[in-house]
């Protein structure tokens, strides 16, 4: 289960990320060179266009994140459909792994 979790992470993701806190510093830094008593045109355009970046960001990661999603569902789908036609079977093989691993830790203590 962990190697398909892995599997449906996205690099595109983390580029997003990087993109947003690249935008955020590169204004941080032009708003601390702009005198504010002097410039309120100047800061307004740079919180405007730091805020449009942010919008693009935040609607690619969105964009990403139902992808994402949609491909978790496709993966998650049969098992969730295996255990409802045949629960009965999914309990009995889920306690035997409870138990197994109960015993296992049980056995790595002593």
């Amino acid at each position: 289960m962990a190697e398909k979790m892995k599997d449906l992470t996205n690099p595109k993701t983390d580029s997003l990320k990087f993109q947003t806190a690249d935008a955020l510093e590169e204004a941080a830094r032009r708003l601390r060179t702009v005198d504010l008593s002097e410039k309120t045109d100047d800061v307004m355009n740079i919180l405007q266009e730091a805020e449009e970046r942010m919008n693009r960001f935040r609607n690619e990661t969105g964009v990403e994140f139902e992808k994402i999603a949609d491909e978790y569902h496709k993966k998650v789908e049969p098992v969730e459909n295996i255990i409802t036609d045949h629960p009965i079977p999914a309990v009995l093989i889920a306690a035997g792994i409870g138990l197994l691993i109960g015993a296992l830790i049980s056995r790595g203590r002593d």
